[in-house]
């Protein structure tokens, strides 16, 4: 703009800059004449047409349409981007984390990272204290806090251990069920219920007998009715005891 337009300029309106204008100029007229501006000598950073910025919106900046690659939006102090959308520093600038660390997702979100001890999207919730009973297995049996806080494990019957993973002693549970045996395609089970014991536990190896098993067989009869319709009578052995001995 020459300096004489220049200084009228900023007597008359309320301008920022009086030496270089951001955007479009459409239909001109000066003394009623239409101005081509592609007929005069066009300055750097002056392009003909005001279409290539009308499909770039530069959220904090200004359309520039004369770029390498075609309109670029210039962007004020403090953001980037394509769009002049992200602020300068990352998403992490000026985060929300209470009790952690931002770790950046992409240009504009990021996570949490928690401290010990909180949890929540912003780390800004104390978490739950950790269960002591986590890291002790107790296989056959459930974990109990002793007075002291120490985890222990409380067996099941017939089971001991620090881990509950170590059977007592051999011994009979006593067991009362109707006994099955398969004719053919045919299953077949008894009448009535039938009592016995079932071994359960460990025999010490140095005496040579290491297998706990059934001991005094007992032998009674039963009446059976099969799946196909047919019935009869046969005696049915099942152990009264428990003990050790050697293992077949």
């Amino acid at each position: 703009m020459p300096v004489d337009v220049n200084s009228a300029a900023f007597r008359l309106w309320q301008l920022l800059n009086g030496t270089s204008f951001h955007g479009c100029i459409r239909n001109l007229y000066i003394n009623n004449e239409l101005q081509d501006f592609t007929k005069t000598r066009m300055t750097p950073g002056v392009v003909p047409g005001c279409e290539p910025c009308r499909k770039l919106y530069c959220l904090h900046g200004i359309c520039q349409p004369a770029g390498v690659h075609g309109p670029v939006c210039h962007c004020e102090p403090g953001w980037d981007g394509p769009h002049c959308d992200q602020p300068r520093g990352g998403p992490c600038q000026g985060h929300k984390c209470v009790h952690g660390l931002c770790l950046p997702l992409d240009a504009l979100s990021y996570s949490c990272q928690c401290h010990q001890g909180y949890q929540g999207a912003l780390c800004n919730q104390p978490a739950a204290p950790p269960d002591p009973c986590r890291l002790l297995p107790c296989r056959h049996g459930r974990c109990r806090l002793a007075p002291g806080g120490q985890p222990t494990c409380e067996c099941h019957s017939g089971y001991t251990g620090t881990l509950c993973d170590q059977e007592l002693e051999c011994r009979g549970e006593p067991v009362r069920d109707y006994h099955q045996v398969q004719r053919g395609y045919a299953i077949c089970q008894t009448t009535r219920p039938v009592a016995w014991v079932q071994c359960r536990g460990a025999c010490s190896s140095d005496t040579g007998a290491g297998c706990c098993t059934g001991l005094r067989p007992r032998r009674r009869k039963y009446a059976f009715e099969c799946s196909n319709g047919a019935t009869f009578v046969e005696e049915v052995e099942k152990p009264s005891k428990c003990g050790c001995s050697q293992c077949l």
